[in-house]
């Protein structure tokens, strides 16, 4: 997708329908770790480092892009071009710095299974920063 086709909060907060996964991209895209720990569950090892890791890898990314001036992410809907090749996974962009990283979401019986980090769209990007 295009830099272009990117949905912003308010876009996401007004078109999409707030099942779990919209709420998860709403927590991310205001770079919001708080609602994520009441969002994700406790029982899933996100990223093979569990719940209160994964969000703390989160927030040291979200006080990044805060400190490159970003107030909110926008998220674009891409297909990996590494190791989930073709699959789905979310590209979240800095409002301000166009900085992103992204996260490929695991589904089982259509609920949330697992989340990692697509390292394909951060190896030259924002992973450099951190």
């Amino acid at each position: 997708m295009k830099r272009n086709s990117s949905i912003s909060i308010r876009e996401l907060n007004g078109n999409l329908g707030f099942d779990t996964t919209n709420q998860v991209w709403y927590a991310i895209m205001k770079m919001d770790p708080e609602l994520l720990n009441l969002l994700l569950d406790s029982n899933i090892d996100y990223e093979d480092i569990g719940k209160t890791r994964f969000i703390s890898k989160l927030k040291r990314k979200f006080d990044t892009f805060r400190s490159l001036g970003d107030s909110e992410l926008m998220l674009d809907l891409e297909c990996c071009k590494g190791c989930n090749f073709d699959k789905p996974m979310c590209k979240f962009i800095g409002n301000v710095s166009g900085k992103h990283f992204g996260l490929f979401f695991e589904y089982k019986n259509d609920e949330i299974s697992d989340i990692y980090h697509c390292y394909w769209y951060e190896s030259s990007n924002l992973l450099d920063l951190l």
